[in-house]
């Protein structure tokens, strides 16, 4: 990538300001506030430190550790440490198209920076599974500081290769997943007819909160093209002789159906959706939608705005 995600995450930060990102729905822990918990019965006990994130609230921060190690911290407490978030990264052939705005997996990659240094500035566990056709790289939960470290650079080292199959993904995913968590899926989600919603159906009904970002081209939904040219599929062995003049009518139908369905399979999984254009950028993109979230969650039912600019 041409820029490294440090230093994306240094100029993107203000814009995103204190966002935050919750679970709707309740996820194995003891949080109180951001987070509902399951359980009953577990005090708010001191845990441990943490250092300090740009955007914490002040009133936690431990003075005392300040005047004898001239560095900030956190206190943290047992009931705002539990959630775990895993980012669900989508590696498929297809996320490697690239326009002048860059590939959908540069996006994508951007979009799992910021919400891994949101979720771990709230005190929160992030994990990361990348996927294509199978489940291609796990790394477990953690909340310490030092995790974002492991997760950026293990972002970075994505190259977009093989088929999607969601459904297989998660099967393999929810093997390793012990606990009730929220997934953010970050996909194209090109995938065979109903695979989303079978797939997202699967962790639903292990308790799982769901949030989908559907990344698209631009050029994806306008099909800008105009002069007759050999199309390569970027998932298997396949080139086709087009005449884009001839097939853009039945292929902007097929696209708003495709769309239409991913929306669908969002709403009747109980799963969040919103779709990211890559000529947006992505931290204003992100905050606008977290802000949007946070005020709504008591009313949201998986339908959300697109910020496609359409």
């Amino acid at each position: 990538m041409k820029q490294s995600l440090w230093q994306f995450l240094k100029e993107s930060l203000a814009k995103l300001g204190r966002a935050e990102l919750t679970a709707r729905r309740a996820v194995e822990g003891t949080l109180t506030g951001r987070h509902k918990s399951p359980f009953r019965g577990f005090s708010v006990e001191f845990a441990e430190h943490r250092p300090y994130f740009p955007g914490d609230d002040l009133r936690y921060l431990d003075w005392k550790a300040l005047a004898k190690l001239d560095k900030l911290f956190v206190r943290q407490f047992e009931q705002e440490t539990n959630m775990r978030c895993y980012l669900l990264l989508d590696s498929s052939g297809s996320m490697g198209y690239s326009s002048e705005n860059g590939s959908k997996l540069d996006y994508a990659v951007k979009l799992a920076a910021l919400i891994s240094y949101l979720v771990l500035r709230q005190g929160d566990a992030i994990g990361l599974a990348v996927f294509s056709e199978k489940l291609r790289k796990f790394i477990p939960a953690r909340r310490s500081s030092s995790h974002l470290h492991v997760i950026l650079e293990n972002l970075e080292e994505i190259k977009p290769e093989g088929q999607t199959h969601l459904r297989r993904v998660t099967e393999e995913l929810s093997a390793l997943l012990k606990r009730r968590s929220l997934l953010v899926m970050i996909s194209d989600l090109l995938d065979e007819d109903g695979a989303l919603l079978r797939a997202l159906s699967y962790l639903q009904r292990r308790g799982h909160d769901i949030l989908v970002l559907q990344i698209l081209d631009p050029d994806e939904l306008n099909f800008p093209f105009s002069l007759p040219s050999m199309f390569i599929d970027a998932e298997e062995p396949m080139q086709l002789p087009i005449d884009p003049e001839n097939l853009r009518l039945s292929y902007k139908r097929r696209v708003e159906k495709f769309l239409r369905e991913c929306k669908q399979a969002c709403g009747q999984s109980g799963a969040h959706y919103l779709r990211l254009m890559t000529d947006k950028d992505p931290s204003s993109a992100l905050g606008f939608y977290l802000a949007w979230r946070s005020k709504r969650s008591t009313r949201l039912n998986g339908y959300q705005p697109s910020l496609s600019g359409g």
